[in-house]
């Protein structure tokens, strides 16, 4: 209810101010507020790119100067550089959590690959969240092969979620950092030797690393997938060099204990705990951090019907953690003038398939009473919002998947369009469940194949 009534006070505020336009300048108001939004991701891309762009000058120099000998990637020196803290020596145990229901086909094989992690300090703890799938058997084998292995079976009736599932196990651990996986992750042996000095600084509360979709997933689907987390990992770099607000992915996160104690936890009604935990440790003034040179791979969902819900969740879950805390998101005393203009921008990506809606049904009822419309401008605008996630997609796979120019240019065609005949319509219902719907969305986990390539 309390989300519902924020949404209508800032619809009502907003057609206020439309209104307030209009009695100044004849024309289309909503369009006016398209035209506005557009500024505002322009200006964002262009800021985000400009910084990630100076990074990229700074790597060359660096190599010109400094580096004698081949290396991998400019890219791989200038992350490996900007992120290493000054305390090296940090040491933590790390809890790894992996929260798991009926993912027997999968489980064994990433439970194994955690233990091939390059790190002396650490625990694996499956919480296994009422499967009835063969899943406590493997877990009861693996025991016997890993002694650092832990199990927690919650039992029937418990709170539903990944978020409680979390929950149970934070006070059975003692680790200072918990690490979160999803059940079919892969990371390098190396990972927590790249994350962890990233995570050391007292006022740094978590880091999310970048995220992969499994190479051996070579259709279309997966391959979308992995271009969106490629434009994930641009713009969470380039919100990470500003000082914007990064966010977690909740595969392949690590974060402080006392910082998940700050904040009580994970947030059990929340439907999308990673996001719900970026905003609160947002507000309690714990920096996140993005590390682009760990990379943790998880399986790309293969059909339609899977990715729709997977992303309604997602996008019901992005505009309710805005709604939830977006008193203490605006407020000067919790967050920076970046981090807020970083935040309010992005909360635009939701909001301009909404406004692009509504203003071509208002010229459909235009048209049909015979008044004026302005579906040429409508046109104009959805293109130009077309072009911007396009050359932002572009850059993105050329820089974090090292793509080929022509290559990326027609994939980056065909991600936008992907993304925004699955987008649109789940932002629209998401909208729509928030204002009529009687409750929030029931939380689902994302199904996996079992299927495995490195």
């Amino acid at each position: 209810m309390r989300n519902r009534i924020i949404l209508i006070a800032l619809a009502v505020f907003v057609w206020a101010g439309l209104k307030a336009i209009d009695d100044l300048v004849t024309g289309p108001e909503l369009l006016f507020l398209l035209a506005a939004l557009l500024f505002m991701m322009i200006s964002h891309s262009v800021w985000l790119f400009g910084a990630q762009d100076e990074w990229q000058k700074k790597a060359r120099r660096y190599m010109r100067t400094t580096v004698r000998r081949q290396v991998p990637s400019v890219r791989k020196i200038l992350k490996s550089k900007s992120i290493r803290s000054e305390d090296g020596e940090w040491h933590p145990w790390v809890d790894i959590f992996i929260s798991a229901k009926n993912e027997g086909r999968v489980i064994g094989s990433t439970v194994k690959r955690m233990f091939e992690i390059d790190y002396d300090q650490f625990y694996v703890w499956v919480i296994d969240d009422m499967s009835d799938d063969d899943m406590p058997e493997v877990l009861t084998q693996l025991r016997k092969e890993y002694p650092r292995l832990r199990v927690v079976t919650r039992a029937p009736g418990s709170y539903p979620g990944k978020s409680a599932a979390l929950n149970d196990a934070l006070p059975l651990s003692k680790g200072d950092v918990v690490a979160v996986f999803d059940a079919d992750a892969y990371v390098e042996p190396d990972f927590l030797k790249k994350v962890l000095p990233v995570l050391a600084p007292d006022h740094v509360g978590a880091v999310q690393a970048q995220k992969r979709i499994y190479d051996y997933q070579t259709d279309n689907l997966p391959r979308f997938q992995d271009a969106e987390y490629a434009l994930d990992s641009y713009f969470q770099v380039g919100r990470d060099l500003i000082g914007g607000a990064v966010e977690l992915r909740g595969n392949g996160q690590l974060i402080k204990r006392n910082a998940l104690i700050d904040v009580n936890g994970w947030n059990n009604k929340a439907i999308t705990d990673d996001l719900d935990l970026s905003m609160r440790l947002l507000i309690n003034n714990w920096d996140i951090r993005f590390c682009p040179n760990a990379a943790v791979w998880e399986e790309g969902v293969t059909t339609v019907k899977a990715l729709m819900r997977q992303r309604r969740r997602w996008a019901e879950g992005s505009i309710r953690r805005y709604l939830d805390y977006i008193f203490p998101l605006n407020s000067p005393t919790r967050l920076s003038l970046v981090e807020r203009l970083d935040t309010l921008v992005f909360t635009v990506y939701f909001l301009v398939p909404a406004v692009v809606f509504l203003e071509f049904t208002n010229n459909v009822i235009r048209f049909l009473t015979g008044s004026q419309t302005y579906g040429s401008f409508l046109a104009l605008g959805y293109l130009a919002v077309l072009l911007i996630s396009q050359i932002n997609f572009f850059i993105a796979v050329r820089m974090y998947r090292g793509m080929p120019v022509m290559k990326a240019f027609f994939h980056s065609i065909c991600v936008t369009a992907y993304v925004y005949l699955h987008w649109v319509p789940c932002i629209l219902v998401s909208f729509a469940q928030i204002l009529f719907g009687k409750q929030v969305s029931t939380w689902h986990r994302t199904e996996h194949v079992g299927q495995h390539s490195t």
